[in-house]
């Protein structure tokens, strides 16, 4: 006798968003989430909900406290860590999407760079078109167990990315580091690109970790 299993999509869809929402900020660190309230926003009830907050506490998002949840905080040390974690995982990444990279590849981190140049262009699609033009780059090692670490670990940091975008007058620095980066890859020159993407993480590190410290 075979029993069908139907999974629903309901628990996925509401851990995704609710992830999202952190990791891009729009709920920040420190913050209280209220599980009705959250329930209420997604039109779900409250188990999914608290489901995904669970699944979130277990990757280190979210602290369930006695009454509420709260949205975790990093120090300044720890943020200092998780840059160091990306850092090591990011130069593996290059070293075996370097060698990879097509010409249609690097078309496309050309395209992205291109776009991130508009003056114009919002905050939030710069941090989008940012962090795609890493992620476009590492997708070229083909192994999607390293970018599963690399996702997980930008979403520790990804928060403070607004800290970051507040705390400079415009993303010049960081578009002259990825123009240098491009050119390393057109180049194939592994040993140089590697010490300009340890610069520029260095770089990112350093900018926010200077603007959390100062935080009221």
């Amino acid at each position: 006798m075979k029993e069908t299993i139907e999974v629903s999509s309901v628990n996925y869809e509401v851990y995704d968003r609710l992830r999202q929402r952190i990791a891009l900020g729009v709920i920040p660190p420190g913050k209280k989430i209220s599980i009705r309230t959250l329930a209420d926003s997604f039109g779900v009830s409250t188990m999914p909900v608290r489901e995904a907050l669970r699944k979130l506490q277990a990757e280190g998002f979210v602290t369930f406290e006695r009454r509420s949840v709260t949205v975790n905080e990093l120090s300044v040390e720890e943020v200092q860590r998780v840059f160091t974690i990306r850092l090591r995982l990011e130069l593996l990444a290059a070293e075996w999407s370097l060698s990879r990279a097509t010409p249609d590849d690097i078309g496309v981190l050309e395209d992205i760079l291109d776009t991130m140049a508009n003056p114009k262009i919002d905050v939030k699609e710069w941090r989008t078109l940012n962090k795609l033009f890493h992620m476009r780059f590492y997708q070229c090692s083909e192994s999607s167990h390293l970018l599963e670490l690399i996702r997980n670990v930008w979403d520790k940091v990804e928060p403070y990315m607004t800290i970051y975008s507040s705390s400079v007058e415009d993303f010049q620095e960081a578009q002259v580091q990825h123009g240098e980066i491009l050119d390393l890859i057109r180049n194939r020159n592994l040993p140089v690109l590697l010490e300009k993407i340890s610069e520029h993480l260095n770089y990112t590190c350093e900018v926010v970790t200077k603007a959390l410290a100062n935080k009221p």
